[in-house]
C-alpha cells in the first residue's frame, strides 16, 4: 500500500465523517417522515390528523 492509496483511505474516512457530523447536526436519522410516508404511513397520518 502506497502514499496514494494511505491519501485516497484518509479522504474517503474524512468525508465519512462529515456526512455523519452533518447528518446528526441536522436532525439526525430519525427525524420524522420527510415528505415519504411509505415506510411511516400511521405516523404521519396521525400528524395529518393533528393539524389546525
Amino acid at each position: 500500500m502506497g502514499l496514494g492509496d494511505i491519501l485516497i483511505l484518509a479522504a474517503v474516512a474524512a468525508a465519512l465523517v462529515g456526512a455523519l457530523v452533518f447528518i446528526f447536526k441536522n436532525g439526525g436519522f430519525s427525524g420524522g417522515c420527510g415528505g415519504d410516508c411509505a415506510h411511516c404511513a400511521s405516523r404521519c397520518s396521525k400528524a395529518d390528523d393533528e393539524r389546525p
